[in-house]
């Protein structure tokens, strides 16, 4: 039974959820990615699981502002809760990244009813900072199942 259960919140995790990061600016700053999965964590109770899979991706801007890079590098974790039949009761995103000058940004995020995901800048610094609340919304181009997604993402403010 419980390895039935791990195999059941493995393909909640890759399937309905799958890697959708993001980050920027507003205005016109959109751009797409990739997720390649790195780590899928179960956490089992009595009642139901918690899944953490982590995914290493790459950000590419369409249209950088002068001085930004074309495209950064970044860690996300979705975080999911399973009740007992195999859909989430819960999920959050948090991505963090450190750009090739240095500047950080850290970034929650939440699926959308249309199966897109919203992404926010909660944190930042440097060319960063001003974007503090700026958000995007992601959408799945190309499932790659166990291994990632491709995505890509527009200014949702």
């Amino acid at each position: 039974m419980e390895h039935k259960m791990k195999k059941v919140l493995s393909i909640v995790a890759l399937s309905i959820l799958p890697s959708v990061a993001l980050s920027g600016a507003h205005g016109g700053l959109s751009g797409h990615g990739t997720g390649i999965v790195t780590d899928n964590e179960v956490m089992e109770g009595k009642t139901g699981a918690l899944i953490k899979r982590t995914t290493e991706d790459i950000w590419i801007w369409d249209n950088p502002p002068a001085g930004f890079p074309a495209a950064s590098s970044a860690t996300c974790n979705q975080f999911i809760a399973v009740g007992g039949a195999p859909q989430p009761i819960g999920v959050v995103f948090v991505c963090r990244s450190v750009d090739p000058d240095g500047d950080i940004t850290l970034n929650n995020g939440l699926p959308q009813a249309d199966g897109s995901i919203k992404l926010t800048i909660v944190a930042a610094t440097g060319k960063w900072a001003p974007y503090i609340g700026a958000s995007w919304i992601g959408t799945n181009d190309i499932d790659l199942g166990d291994d990632g997604s491709v995505y890509s993402f527009k200014p949702a403010n």
